[in-house]
């Protein structure tokens, strides 16, 4: 009953989202409010309370060092790829083969997974909150540039330090030095913080599930624009997943939460940042073609998990 438990209700909202948005019950104005809230309110909520009920110390440094390792390593691997796509797509190829969309889809399922104040949870947020950074910045600008725009090193900087999943994770990591979490579980507050955090947080995961299936793309003449970089990408993800969790495994240690939230973060899609800022026909069609077919593989990989993980 706890693997129908885990995997139904994921299955649920995304096929929610899909009728919902093909019923024009939802607009795409609306979803993209719903993400704007979650981006901007529910989500920095979630990271800031995750953050500082872990315990950040040396082997978070570790962690952080190989999330940049394999950002980097990912993008790299995309510029050799270029030349077997269309002009028209093929610089859009290095940064989709980088970054991992955390906070709006694995968060959902890994909190679903291992819970969302677990230490696996604590790493987590701490590992991806980098490649949130890389693609408010690296990646947002190459992609605005792709689409015709301009961004100053200023606009950059500024779009950086007022993120507020950026101040949130920043509070975090202070909170967390300072055994914040502890000591608001510890006080006579401890009742009422729960409660006002949790009507942030538990909406969270159904928001963003709904968002998921409305975008979802069945096409298959769409579907297969984007199956040849996605074949790429998880044949990259899953060299980079063994080796992460052999250095791991003989540094920090690995936990079986933290192994299987690991597990489903390395075959989450890239960001999704990578459809907004398409504008060509060709441009939308290839980025929502090669989101979709990772969205619907990574719901297969996280139902095997879970069926594993709870067995």
């Amino acid at each position: 009953m706890t693997i129908l438990e885990t995997i139904l209700p994921v299955f649920l909202m995304i096929a929610l989202g899909k009728f919902l948005s093909a019923k024009k019950v939802v607009s795409e104005e609306g979803i993209h409010s719903i993400k704007a809230l979650s981006t901007n309110v529910l989500l920095p909520v979630m990271a800031f309370d995750t953050l500082i009920h872990g315990s950040f110390s040396s082997d978070s440094i570790i962690l952080i060092a190989l999330e940049i390792a394999i950002l980097a390593i990912g993008f790299a691997a995309g510029f050799p790829l270029k030349r077997f796509f269309d002009s028209d797509i093929n610089g859009y190829v290095p940064y989709a083969t980088t970054t991992y969309e955390g906070g709006l889809f694995g968060w959902a399922l890994i909190s679903i997974l291992v819970g969302q104040k677990s230490e696996a949870m604590f790493n987590i947020v701490s590992m991806d909150i980098f490649s949130g950074i890389f693609c408010f910045t690296i990646m947002a600008t190459g992609l605005k540039l792709l689409a015709g725009q301009k961004m100053t090193g200023k606009e950059t900087v500024i779009s950086i330090i007022t993120s507020p999943m950026i101040i949130a994770t920043a509070l975090g990591f202070i909170g967390a030095a300072f055994h914040l979490g502890e000591k608001i579980d510890a006080s006579k507050y401890a009742s009422l913080y729960t409660k006002v955090t949790n009507f942030f947080i538990q909406p969270l995961s159904p928001m963003i599930l709904i968002c998921i299936g409305s975008g979802l793309v069945f096409d298959l003449s769409v579907l297969k624009k984007g199956f040849k970089l996605a074949a790429f990408r998880y044949a990259l993800q899953l060299i980079l997943c063994v080796l992460v969790l052999l250095v791991i495994a003989h540094t920090v240690g690995l936990t079986r939460p933290f192994k299987f939230a690991l597990l489903v973060y390395f075959f989450v899609p890239t960001s999704f940042l990578l459809s907004m800022y398409a504008t060509e026909k060709k441009a939308m069609e290839f980025t929502s073609g090669y989101l979709s077919f990772q969205i619907i593989i990574s719901l297969v990989i996280f139902s095997v998990l879970s069926i594993i993980y709870n067995n």
